[in-house]
C-alpha cells in the first residue's frame, strides 16, 4: 500500500545496513585514561572508537532500560554492526562528493514543501523537526540536499533512468485506490486543567464549563480572538502556536481523544465549539480548515508516486550498490571484529 514517504532517502541507504564491529575494551594510556583509536581506515580516512563507544553506550543503557542486562555476544554483535554501518555512511559520503552532481534549490525547496503539506502545516513541521533533533531549518535542507544527491549517485552507480510517464501512469492506475485521503480539519483549541485540590469534590467539571463558557463568550462578542484566547489561557502547550494543534484525519480515532475528534468533526469552519471535556481536560474548539475525503489525482500524486518507485527500486539494488562502493574501496580494519 502506497504511504506518504517522509523519510529522508540517506536513511534508507545508511541506516538499514548495520554490520560490523569489534568486541575488546579502549586502550589505556600510561596515566590509565582510555584513549580514542583508529578502528577502520575507508580510503585512508580514520573511523574513530570514540564514535562507536559513545554510540554503544547509549544503545546498551536504553536496551537494558526496556529489556535485559546486555550479554558478550549480543554486544559483540551490535558493535560489529555499528562499525559496518559508520564504513558504509563514510563510503556514501565519499562517493557524493567525488560525483560532480549537483542539487538545486528548486528541489530542496519542493521535497521540503510537499513534506510540509502532507504533514499537515507548518506547526506539525516545526513538531516533525523538533523531534528529530533538528536545531535549524538549514540542517533538514543540508540532509534534503544530500538524500536527493544519494538517489541520483545511486541511479547513475546502478544505471537506472528515470520511470517514463506510462510507467508512472500505470503504477497510478494500480494503487489508485489507496491513495484515498480521508476527511480532515485542521483544528486549534483552548485547554484548562485546574488542581483539584484547590476545589471542593466534584466541582472541576462545573468549574471548567463555567471557565471555558466565560472564554467564548468573549470571543463570540469579538472582545478576543481565538489565538489570543488561547495564547492568553489555554495550559496547552499549543498555547504558544495559538492553541493550533495541526491536521487531524478523520480516521485517526487513536492519537486523539474520541470527544475531541466527534466534536471537531461536526464543528463548522470558524466556529467555536461548546465545551468538551475529555481525559485531557476541558476543551474549547475551533476549525480553521476542512477538507473532505477525496482520490487524489495522477497530478496531484505524480511527486509520491515518483518517491514510491524510487523506493522500490533503491530496496531491491540497496546492497548491490554498497556492495559496488566497498568493491572500489580500500577498507583496512585494525582490528577484525
Amino acid at each position: 500500500m502506497v504511504k506518504k514517504f517522509l523519510f529522508l532517502f540517506a536513511a534508507l541507504f545508511l541506516a538499514a545496513l548495520l554490520s560490523g564491529c569489534d568486541d575488546s575494551a579502549l586502550l589505556e594510556d600510561e596515566s590509565g585514561a582510555q584513549t580514542n583509536r583508529v578502528m577502520a581506515t575507508v580510503n585512508g580516512v580514520p573511523l574513530m572508537s570514540d564514535t562507536l563507544e559513545m554510540y554503544i553506550a547509549t544503545w546498551g543503557e536504553e536496551y537494558e532500560k526496556n529489556h535485559e542486562p546486555v550479554d558478550y555476544a549480543l554486544l559483540k554483535r551490535m558493535r560489529t554492526q555499528k562499525l559496518e554501518q559508520m564504513i558504509n555512511e563514510e563510503l556514501v559520503k565519499q562517493r557524493l562528493k567525488e560525483c560532480s552532481m549537483t542539487v538545486s534549490e528548486e528541489e530542496i525547496k519542493e521535497h521540503i514543501s510537499k513534506m510540509i503539506d502532507d504533514l499537515g502545516g507548518s506547526d506539525n513541521f516545526i513538531n516533525f523537526l523538533q523531534e528529530r533533533g533538528y536545531v535549524t531549518l538549514e540542517e533538514l535542507e543540508k540532509n534534503v540536499r544530500d538524500d536527493i544527491l544519494a538517489l541520483k549517485v545511486f541511479s547513475k552507480d546502478m544505471g537506472i533512468k528515470q520511470p517514463t510517464e506510462e510507467e508512472v501512469k500505470k503504477c497510478y492506475e494500480e494503487v489508485k485506490e489507496a491513495l484515498v485521503v480521508p476527511a480532515r480539519i485542521w483544528l486549534s483549541h483552548i485547554q484548562v486543567s485546574f488542581d483539584t485540590r484547590m476545589l471542593p469534590d466534584g466541582s472541576k467539571e462545573v468549574f471548567a464549563d463555567e471557565y471555558l463558557r466565560y472564554i467564548k463568550d468573549q470571543i463570540e462578542h469579538k472582545y478576543i480572538s481565538f489565538a489570543k484566547a488561547a495564547r492568553d489561557y489555554s495550559s496547552c502547550r499549543s498555547a504558544q502556536h495559538d492553541g493550533a494543534v495541526g491536521m487531524i484525519l478523520e480516521t485517526d480515532t487513536v492519537t486523539v481523544p474520541q470527544e475531541i475528534h466527534d466534536a471537531a468533526f461536526k464543528l463548522a469552519v470558524s466556529n467555536v465549539s461548546d465545551v468538551v471535556v475529555s481525559p485531557l481536560g476541558a476543551h474549547l474548539l475551533y476549525v480553521t480548515r476542512r477538507e473532505e475525503a477525496h482520490t487524489n489525482t495522477y497530478e496531484e500524486s505524480k511527486l509520491l508516486l515518483l518517491q514510491y518507485m524510487a523506493r522500490d527500486v533503491l530496496e531491491k539494488n540497496r546492497d548491490e550498490w554498497l556492495l559496488f562502493l566497498r568493491n572500489r574501496a580500500d577498507i583496512h580494519y585494525n582490528e577484525m571484529p
